[in-house]
């Protein structure tokens, strides 16, 4: 197995990702994503310059988010550490992400919006990261106290983020199939 082959090999590069959702109102929560890539060794740059193992990038995003739908209403950003001091002119990108949906095409819509050379790639991955932390986060948040079972299964919420997104949740997989199991029952109760 590859994981008997690395056990005991020296880390090249690292990059962790933590994710937090935390309440705010009933209505509302904050999602913060950090993200922290280090290197293990002596690396040269591409101008031929030596770069000591160290942290590269380091950097927190928070977005404030409102829900039905879930929708991204504030958003703020720090870079702590970069490779160089001008990628923190990237940060007014996520300005462009206020106002944004969280739905299915979610991770398409944000590489468009601040990826690539419009702005930086490393915010844009944190941020479509975010994306499952905030659907996670939030149904964690409604769901603390017992609500009703919806009528159908087009009245589902979350359905359009959740359908689809895995093989589980296919219209005719195990998942959905115990959905409309679990609303048949709730209508002979």
């Amino acid at each position: 197995m590859l994981k008997d082959i690395i056990k005991d090999e020296p880390k090249i590069h690292t990059r962790n990702i933590s994710l937090t959702t935390y309440p705010l109102s009933k209505k509302e929560i904050i999602v913060e994503g950090i993200l922290l890539d280090k290197s293990y060794q002596k690396i040269f740059t591409i101008t031929g310059n030596v770069k000591e193992p160290g942290i590269i990038h380091h950097m927190a995003i928070r977005l404030l988010i409102k829900g039905d739908p879930l929708t991204i209403v504030d958003s703020e950003a720090e870079m702590l550490n970069v490779p160089v001091e001008e990628c923190k002119n990237t940060l007014d990108t996520l300005v462009k992400i206020k106002g944004i949906e969280i739905k299915s095409g979610f991770s398409n819509l944000i590489r468009k919006t601040i990826g690539d050379k419009k702005g930086c790639t490393h915010l844009a991955h944190l941020v479509m990261v975010m994306g499952q932390e905030i659907v996670h986060g939030w149904l964690t948040h409604k769901r603390k106290n017992k609500s009703a079972v919806p009528e159908n299964i087009e009245n589902f919420q979350g359905k359009d983020f959740i359908l689809n997104s895995c093989r589980m949740w296919v219209k005719e997989g195990p998942r959905m199939k115990n959905l409309g199991q679990a609303l048949q029952k709730d209508k002979h109760l």
